[in-house]
């Protein structure tokens, strides 16, 4: 109970400061990025479901990992911090379609109604949405006192969100991809 008191709290209190001017704002707003991009997974999953598609596609991500460093180069962002960002983004991605694979096996689901085209409609919007995490990540970075390097960083970015309580392991690797190992504070 208190916990879920603690969540509310936060989820109330990073919407609010989103529309606030303050040090959080900016990592409100990375965590906003990140919520939506990661909820975006079960329609990625739904697709793949739909279509008997694997989850992994090593030549695909090979091919998105080499564009999203050369997008975070070009916003500042050096080598070894862009790659273990977008490889966690891509690695909590497949850990919520797993999660999603592995549930509508366990209950008997055929295929899964209304899915947007992974095409057409998703790859486009999860795109849009990683170009603007690549920014959100090399402002908070930049900043004389990175944010991200700040004990706040942990306290705004690591509580699961809401729409992710299913897969809280997914939130955890997407979260430490942006932080790296500073995942507690004192």
């Amino acid at each position: 109970m208190c916990r879920l008191v603690l969540v509310l709290l936060l989820v109330l209190t990073s919407t609010q400061s989103a529309w606030a001017a303050g040090p959080e704002s900016g990592l409100d707003a990375l965590r906003k990025l990140l919520i939506e991009r990661l909820a975006l997974m079960e329609q990625v999953a739904a697709y793949k479901w739909n279509q008997r598609l694997p989850i992994d596609d090593p030549a695909r991500e090979a091919n998105v990992l080499n564009a999203t460093l050369a997008r975070s180069r070009a916003a500042g962002l050096d080598d070894g911090l862009a790659r273990r960002f977008i490889v966690a983004q891509m690695e909590a991605a497949k850990f919520v379609q797993r999660y999603y694979f592995e549930t509508w096996r366990k209950e008997g689901v055929e295929t899964i109604a209304d899915v947007p085209d992974l095409k057409t409609n998703l790859r486009p919007r999860i795109g849009a949405l990683s170009a603007d995490l690549i920014v959100s990540v090399a402002e908070s970075r930049s900043q004389s006192q990175s944010q991200l390097a700040a004990c706040p960083a942990v306290s705004i970015l690591m509580p699961v969100p809401e729409k992710l309580l299913r897969v809280p392991r997914a939130w955890a690797i997407a979260v430490k991809g942006v932080l790296g190992e500073q995942m507690v504070c004192s």
